[in-house]
């Protein structure tokens, strides 16, 4: 329909007599109009309809949108059709939806945006067919470890279902046809780096899901670098005689989330601080104090975006042990074994803090006599034989800690 043009007339005068000099035109706002098909409040409306409207007066085109709510925009966003009056949406319109239309008449000097919007619901259209993955595209590679994965829209289905296989077409599931909602795009958990996938995504709606649909390949790049391994500083590696009491404090990584620590008695073992979270400090004071003469061996991780450090050193020292005259202080420096009821047993009992592995006594002559545990007691016979009186030494295997040697007296 052609642009309705007003045309004024300029006059002046010359001689007393009026004289037309010229014209000036102006286009008008154009008429509303709206969809008449199909009609407001129509239901079962096919999803491949075709929208039409009659035209408006002053009009030279139209905008149109729709969308699943009044005022929405999310099927079709104020889209110029020209100068028709009736438009098919590129592929079909949302099944079984309540749908609003507005139509926007405009020439070259103004637009009528305050027309109504109709509404119908649409129809089942049949089980939708396949989309095509748009991003990453079929034979990609170097793809980033947390790739979305996006797809052109099909307003046949209301939701989509994802298969991701690993390695090869029929290889091991990553996703195994996860709904994965009515969107365009999805996060799946991250890929391995440097891995081959093979990914499809199968439109459904009540009807059904497409059947038959091919899957897109693509070849993952190198993950993230993981974070770096944390040194530990103090005790620095291999010290000894560390406080039973002491905290320990590695170097700060920049950029990462926190540590995580583990502490015990032998590699592997967290027996003392087992793979704790201690948050973004560069420090951990353990809540037991540390066994004296003992080797601790520490690790410790650094984490940043769920990335943790791998292979990183363990270290490890020794806490200080009780002095050997502190231990000799707790061996009995003799016995009486008369069978009077009094001191008949040498007996070395268990030491604070001190782990004995073995206890031996020899004869003055170094001859070993007897070899038994702590908590075993000795009442002075030797292959059944009662020895005699006389100076015996003692030997006490320590673990983590050096040898203890001293006599005692045997007395009958």
């Amino acid at each position: 329909m052609g642009m309705s043009v007003y045309l004024e007339p300029y006059f002046r005068v010359m001689f007393g007599i009026f004289v037309l000099t010229g014209f000036s035109c102006f286009a008008q706002t154009p008429e509303c109009t709206m969809l008449s098909l199909p009609a407001d409040g129509a239901v079962d409306v096919p999803v491949d309809t075709t929208l039409e409207w009659p035209a408006a007066v002053n009009a030279t085109g139209y905008r149109v949108t729709i969308g699943r709510s009044p005022n929405g925009t999310d099927v079709l966003d104020n889209f110029d059709v020209g100068n028709v009056t009736e438009y098919r949406p590129d592929g079909n319109l949302p099944p079984l939806r309540v749908l609003y239309v507005r139509i926007v008449a405009y020439n070259i000097s103004s637009e009528n945006t305050t027309c109504d919007e109709i509404s119908f619901t649409t129809t089942t259209g049949g089980i939708p067919s396949c989309t095509e993955i748009i991003n990453p595209f079929n034979g990609d590679e170097l793809v980033a470890y947390n790739q979305n994965i996006t797809w052109i829209r099909n307003f046949n289905a209301t939701g989509y279902l994802m298969t991701i296989r690993v390695k090869d077409p029929d290889g091991a599931f990553l996703l195994n046809r996860v709904d994965v909602g009515n969107g365009t795009n999805f996060k799946p958990p991250d890929f391995e780096p440097r891995t081959r996938y093979y990914v499809t995504v199968i439109p459904f709606n009540d009807e059904g899901a497409a059947g038959d649909c091919e899957f897109t390949t693509f070849t993952t790049g190198d993950g993230p670098p993981l974070p770096e391994c944390p040194i530990l500083i103090d005790p620095i590696n291999n010290a000894t005689g560390v406080s039973t009491t002491t905290a320990l404090h590695w170097e700060t990584i920049e950029k990462v989330d926190g540590y995580i620590v583990s502490i015990g008695t032998s590699i592997g073992s967290g027996d003392i601080v087992n793979n704790q979270d201690v948050g973004n400090v560069d420090f951990i004071q353990p809540n037991v104090e540390l066994p004296k003469g003992t080797r601790i061996y520490v690790q410790i991780n650094s984490y940043v975006n769920g990335l943790q450090s791998e292979t990183c050193t363990i270290s490890s020292f020794v806490v200080e042990a009780p002095s050997i005259e502190a231990i000799k202080e707790q061996v009995p420096l003799f016995f009486t074994p008369n069978n009077d009821g009094h001191n008949d047993i040498w007996m070395v009992n268990t030491i604070e803090d001190i782990t004995i592995t073995k206890v031996s006594i020899f004869n003055r002559y170094g001859k070993l006599i007897k070899q038994m545990e702590v908590g075993q007691g000795w009442n002075g016979t030797f292959s059944g034989q009662n020895l005699p009186s006389d100076s015996y030494w003692y030997q006490l295997d320590l673990l983590n800690a050096p040898i203890v040697k001293g006599y005692f007296l045997l007395k009958r």
